[in-house]
């Protein structure tokens, strides 16, 4: 039987898949970082809460929104495909949605800390900070979930027409025209400045709800410990379902990788459909991106200005998981 490495989760047909219990072991690292967070936050809320009791309900508030603002679409698309490029790389993948969300999560605080200095004069530096990222987050976004959303489609592609397995170095001219974009991240602590830019958009309302709750903190009187609580809080909730994101989808895609061939269907429904939300996902950001800066491309893009996508990050995660289920449930029918 082949070795497994830490630093090498793709199983090869003569590994037995991980189980569970291994998969749980391989992400407890990651999930350390995130009980820390978590531990860092209270230290800091619950004192300050016990003076001002009102905080209570606001630090609750701002871990639910950490919370929601993990399950949007981009989030899952972006951690989902990833894992699945780094798996077939032979890469270390389960420390994906952790890295993702650690970089999402310092604009976050970097500007609620902001907020809480200059009070009500953020309003006019977020808009030049949000008109920059309006730009930045946006296409990055795009961009990268249309790169690794070709790779899985054209990797499915290749399952369905020749039983190909997904590890599998491919030489056509596609593998060739995108080789240089997935280079860009071929290594999970990568995702980490992706994150980083992808957050400089404050384009969701939950992050625009956390920065109105640490100025009025501020203006409060409330002490730095308590204002330093809530984006900590937003960060612990938003990286906890990250990182479980992350790990499950490591699950997921390992067990789907060991022995390819006889798990062929699964492989090809997984692979099509995160290739398929993820490209949904980029074509509509980057056609919203370029109606919104390109006057002359409003007018052909409006029929995608509207559309929201956020619904479909609950899509792909409450499908792939039952895929697994199903995919798990058969293969043990066919053993009995």
């Amino acid at each position: 039987m082949t070795r497994l490495s830490s630093d090498a989760p793709f199983q090869t047909d003569r590994a037995a898949p991980l189980t569970l219990r291994q998969s749980a072991l391989r992400g407890l690292p990651y999930l350390l970082v995130v009980l820390l967070l978590h531990g860092l936050a209270l230290v800091l809320w619950v004192p300050a809460a016990l003076h001002a009791p009102l905080l209570w309900g606001v630090g609750f508030t701002a871990y639910l929104f950490g919370l929601r603002h993990a399950w949007d679409a981009d989030h899952i698309a972006v951690i989902d495909n990833t894992v699945r490029k780094l798996l077939t790389l032979g890469r270390p993948a389960y420390g994906v949605g952790l890295s993702f969300s650690l970089g999402h999560s310092a604009v976050v605080f970097l500007m609620a800390v902001a907020a809480a200095i200059v009070g009500k004069a953020l309003l006019g530096a977020q808009e030049g900070i949000g008109a920059f990222g309006g730009w930045v987050g946006p296409f990055v976004a795009g961009a990268y979930l249309v790169t690794v959303a070709a790779v899985n489609l054209y990797s499915a592609l290749r399952i369905l027409r020749a039983g190909d397995e997904p590890g599998h170095q491919h030489s056509g001219l596609l593998a060739r025209l995108i080789a240089p974009l997935t280079r860009l991240v071929s290594w999970q602590w990568q995702v980490l400045p992706l994150g980083f830019l992808m957050g400089l958009g404050f384009d969701t309302a939950s992050e625009v709800a956390l920065l109105a709750l640490s100025g009025t903190a501020a203006q409060q009187g409330l002490s730095w410990a308590a204002i330093l609580s809530l984006p900590l809080l937003f960060a612990a909730g938003m990286t906890l379902l990250d990182t479980l994101d992350g790990v499950a989808m490591a699950h997921a895609y390992g067990w789907a990788l060991h022995n390819p061939r006889s798990k062929r269907t699964y492989n090809l429904l997984v692979t099509g459909l995160s290739g398929v939300i993820a490209l949904v996902i980029g074509v509509v950001t980057l056609a919203q991106w370029a109606g919104e800066h390109f006057p002359a491309a409003a007018a052909s893009l409006a029929a995608l200005q509207d559309v929201d996508v956020s619904p479909l990050g609950f899509w792909l995660a409450g499908l792939t998981l039952l895929l697994f289920v199903a995919a798990q449930l058969w293969t043990r029918a066919r053993r009995v």
